[in-house]
């Protein structure tokens, strides 16, 4: 069976050689790089299966190598910043990581969490298929359709859409949507982390995403998905 490949994305060798243990350790295979566009150049030959990447790069800054990571893939993103300040935060999200971890930070955490992130990202338990509306869900194949047209999700975006899917007609609360699609207990900057990956799904499959008929938020309890997608 072929490792999962992962790149980490630093300027500190020594920060670069921590994530790399720890995620060998949970059976990753791992490449480096210390710069932003020399990782724009191995995502694009190697097209690993996970990113773990700082923002504070040379040459090209991680919000820029995530945006066009996110442009042109589903690669998972996992961003390291010493960054705690929200909007920082929530700038990385909003272009598209999937999960972000702030510095210091325990090894064993990040690791832990590109496992889950790739547990998300392969099939699902066995499922059949979904349908919500003209929206399709494939949860054993890990497969989403819009009108017969497939859609280019990111794990994240993909467990969140079938964890609603899943419970049609409840309100889930940001809590639960994120211990289930991102495998995490509540944590500092959970409830954000939901928003943005909401948003961008709206993005997605919405006609008109300020007006939704899929990802519909319940003012002050959390977020549904009517049964009939109506």
């Amino acid at each position: 069976m072929n490792k999962p490949s992962a790149l980490i994305v630093d300027d500190e060798p020594q920060m670069v050689g921590i994530v790399a243990y720890a995620l060998e350790t949970q059976g990753f295979q791992v490449t480096t790089a210390y710069d932003g566009q020399q990782a724009l150049d191995k995502i694009k030959t190697n097209r690993p299966d996970l990113v773990v990447l700082d923002l504070m790069l040379p040459k090209v800054n991680g919000w820029e190598v995530c945006r066009q990571v996110r442009e042109s893939t589903t690669i998972p993103v996992i961003l390291l910043t010493a960054k705690t300040e929200d909007e920082d935060i929530i700038r990385g999200l909003e272009l598209g990581a999937d999960d972000y971890i702030t510095k210091p930070f325990n090894p064993r955490e990040v690791a832990l969490r590109a496992s889950a992130i790739l547990r998300r990202s392969g099939a699902g338990k066995t499922a059949p298929v979904m349908a919500i509306g003209a929206l399709q869900i494939d949860i054993e194949n890990h497969r989403a359709t819009l009108d017969h047209q497939s859609l280019q999700l990111t794990p994240h975006e993909f467990s969140l859409l079938a964890c609603l899917a899943q419970n049609a007609g409840r309100v889930l609360s940001w809590q639960s949507i994120l211990k289930t699609a991102w495998e995490v207990e509540v944590s500092d900057g959970g409830k954000e982390m939901v928003k943005t990956t909401i948003y961008r799904l709206r993005q997605k499959i919405e006609t008109e995403p300020d007006n939704p008929r899929y990802l519909v938020t319940v003012r002050s309890v959390g977020y549904t998905m009517p049964i009939s997608g109506d």
